[in-house]
């Protein structure tokens, strides 16, 4: 198998696998979730989502580290160079057990000021011990961990989604048990401990067996450590600011709305979440795949591939805005109860926000795999800290909607218009003007398919699964047809036509099995 056909099989099969994956995910997810809320209720929700971000925001001692080291992976595993691969595995095991420690420290002084974090009408107990359950999980969950990004930068995705789900179901099953039984939240934390620990140590089996040469205890030099270092240097800063800027909202809602208010939009956020995942997926899968690509051919095909995969992105992204617009307070009501709904504004500002980050997936996976940190890394920064100041100033205005609001809008000033651009100019060498232009037709597309959607659904009035499953194949009917006339006479519909779907029905004939 050539390369150009081993980038095209390993990307499908990570794909298909991990969306198979994801399914079950959330499936289960939902089922957990919908229990816990009925069992424990709003606050708790709360709680669980505020201490989730407050300690991914921890998080941020990684520095950026996972993906320099992964970048640093593509050239000596294309060459087969074991010891190189090695000196890095080692190197990175090393640097994540410093990463535990730091944020252990980091969460364990941060404990005197949750009293400030967390805004309940009435006091919750044991609000400690659960905080330390939550940092034990975040702790855990940098140990072992670095053994399995070998399996990422590899294209092997799939053989970590199939030991995540294993174990991710064991937990679910377990927890759900336990509250219907106990109802303890405490117990219920420490389920989620024993299943971070487990899938870790799955991984560093896994990666044990497959590559037996990472235990050579090979050291990088001086060379390979000092650019290491440079790229999470640049990564630092884009990762704070990302950070910053995707788990403030929460805290910021606690503090100036209510803690019970982070529950309500939890629920929301756990849907985008779901959805967000599903969908990175394919875009995960395609990162290898774009590093080997990039490591072995010229720029205009890297840049005849860019063009494929933002399509790609902008209709996928497309179709799900379209479904979560339509069916958002729908799916909450009947999973959770109408008085979990949240108004339509905030709705909309949620789903703005989802589609804005989901479109900038391409250009990530560009950045990532060109090695382009540097010229990005303050720019997440900026945007983050603009977030912080628009969010204090509207939420005080608008409340959770004014909170929301200010993340899109500190989106559309800073890194949706610089990283495109940054990528354009220096990488591919080419004017941005045509990007802008297909994605803002690519929005408005959207837009006008959600008020079609709108107009047909809304004689809907009943809510019911079966009124749910109806307005979605409206949805799928309405976007379907719209972005097929839009799409089928582009480069990136030909590409996918002749390299993907045309070959899969050469295959299928070739197996004695008709297809037209």
């Amino acid at each position: 198998m050539n390369k150009e056909k081993s980038r095209i099989y390993n990307s499908i099969k990570n794909i298909f696998l991990g969306i198979g994956n994801q399914i079950l995910l959330l499936i289960l997810t939902f089922i957990s979730r919908i229990i816990f809320v009925r069992i424990l209720g709003a606050e708790y929700l709360g709680i669980n989502g505020l201490f989730s971000n407050i300690l991914t925001i921890l998080s941020v001692a990684e520095l950026g580290m996972g993906s320099s080291i992964i970048y640093s992976m593509y050239k000596p595993l294309a060459n087969n160079d074991t010891e190189k691969i090695s000196a890095l595995m080692n190197y990175y095991k090393k640097m994540y057990n410093i990463v535990a420690v730091v944020v252990a420290i980091l969460g364990i002084c941060l404990m005197p000021f949750l009293e400030y974090l967390v805004n309940t009408t009435d006091e919750i107990e044991n609000i400690n011990i659960y905080y330390l359950l939550f940092l034990a999980n975040t702790v855990i969950s940098y140990l072992l961990a670095s053994r399995s990004v070998i399996l990422n930068a590899d294209q092997k995705l799939y053989i970590t989604k199939i030991y995540t789900l294993l174990v991710y179901i064991l937990q679910t099953v377990m927890q759900i048990i336990v509250l219907v039984i106990t109802k303890n939240f405490i117990l219920y934390l420490v389920i989620q401990v024993i299943g971070t620990f487990l899938t870790n140590l799955c991984g560093a089996l896994v990666t044990k067996r497959m590559y037996p040469y990472i235990k050579k205890g090979d050291q990088l030099n001086k060379k390979d450590k000092k650019e290491i270092f440079k790229n999470m240097k640049s990564m630092f800063f884009y990762k704070i600011g990302g950070v910053i800027l995707n788990n403030t909202d929460n805290i910021l809602i606690s503090i100036l709305v209510g803690t019970i208010w982070v529950g309500y939009y939890s629920n929301y956020l756990m849907v985008i979440t779901s959805v967000e995942t599903f969908t990175t997926i394919i875009f995960t899968a395609l990162t290898a795949s774009v590093g080997n690509l990039i490591a072995s051919t010229d720029k205009e095909k890297q840049f005849e591939i860019f063009k494929v995969i933002n399509s790609v992105c902008n209709i996928i992204f497309g179709f799900c805005a379209v479904g979560l617009q339509i069916l958002f307070n729908d799916f909450i009501t009947i999973a959770f109860g109408e008085s979990y709904i949240l108004s339509t504004p905030v709705v909309i500002t949620i789903v703005l926000s989802f589609y804005l980050k989901g479109i900038l997936n391409p250009i990530w996976i560009y950045r990532e795999t060109t090695g382009l940190f540097e010229h990005t890394k303050y720019v997440a920064l900026f945007t983050a800290g603009l977030n912080i100041i628009l969010s204090i100033i509207l939420g005080k205005i608008w409340g959770i909607f004014g909170i929301l609001i200010a993340t899109v809008i500190s989106r559309l000033l800073t890194n949706m218009w610089y990283e495109p651009f940054v990528l354009y100019k220096i990488h591919f060498n080419k004017k941005v003007t045509n990007y802008f232009k297909d994605n803002l037709l690519n929005f408005l597309i959207t837009v006008i398919i959600i008020i079609l959607c709108g107009i047909i659904t809304n004689y809907i009035n009943i809510v019911n699964i079966v009124t749910f499953i109806l307005k979605g194949i409206i949805c799928l009917i309405i976007a379907s047809i719209i972005y097929y006339f839009c799409y089928r006479k582009t480069e990136a519909f030909n590409y996918l036509k002749i390299n993907i779907i045309d070959k899969f029905k050469e295959k299928l004939k070739s197996k004695g099995i008709g297809v037209r």
